[in-house]
């Protein structure tokens, strides 16, 4: 005849065990799940780091391509019209006879200048002509006298800005510079006098009032 007191110890420990298995699996389980959420946050932050990376690498290529571009415009934003005007001044009266010098007056000229300016007072054909000049005396040691273009070297002297009050942007300018031919010695000062006026910190136009050698 069976037990029922030992039918009913079994019966209690084997519940007990399931209860324990039953147990373990949800623990293995949810300890499994949490792994795979780890491993799946882990992989994203690591795409997103990579991704991030990636664009500040491409943003800052970028940044480099059009900081050239940019800088000087970025430069007369930060000088007051009185210095923009007055570093133009200087680079627009200095003529130094030599390719380098000329290409080099003309970038700058560029940068001070709108394009408007800079194509109303022939620049850059200035600048070409003066050098097809110095290599045609460099080479015969003869001055074409003809050419409304002259190989004579500048250098920039002093000058006094008056601010029109009536007019924003507008000034009048005394400038002083010398020039010397280049087959003398000796230079003579020169003095003009121009009406100019800026826009957004670059020369938009460029008057000549009067010029006499003094």
């Amino acid at each position: 005849m069976i037990n029922k007191k030992n039918v009913s110890l079994f019966v209690l420990i084997a519940t007990g065990v399931v209860i324990v298995l039953v147990l373990i699996g949800i623990f293995a389980v949810g300890k499994i799940n949490k792994q795979v959420a780890t491993n799946k946050a882990s992989r994203s932050q690591s795409i997103s780091i990579s991704k991030e990376r990636h664009d500040s690498q491409k943003s800052s290529s970028q940044n480099h391509s059009s900081g050239s571009k940019s800088s000087s415009e970025e430069t007369n934003k930060h000088m007051s019209e009185k210095e923009v005007l007055t570093q133009f001044l200087e680079d627009f009266s200095t003529v130094k006879l030599d390719n380098g010098s000329i290409s080099h007056r003309a970038k700058d000229l560029k940068k001070s200048m709108t394009e408007a300016a800079y194509q109303a007072n022939y620049v850059e054909q200035d600048s070409d002509e003066l050098k097809s000049l110095l290599s045609k005396y460099e080479k015969t040691k003869q001055i074409d006298t003809s050419n409304s273009t002259q190989l004579v070297s500048k250098q920039y002297l002093e000058s006094n800005l008056y601010l029109n009050a009536n007019v924003p942007g507008q000034y009048y300018v005394e400038l002083y510079y010398s020039e010397t031919p280049i087959y003398e010695q000796k230079g003579y000062k020169i003095e003009a006098k121009y009406e100019i006026t800026l826009i957004d910190n670059k020369i938009n136009s460029l008057e000549l009032i009067s010029k006499k050698q003094s």
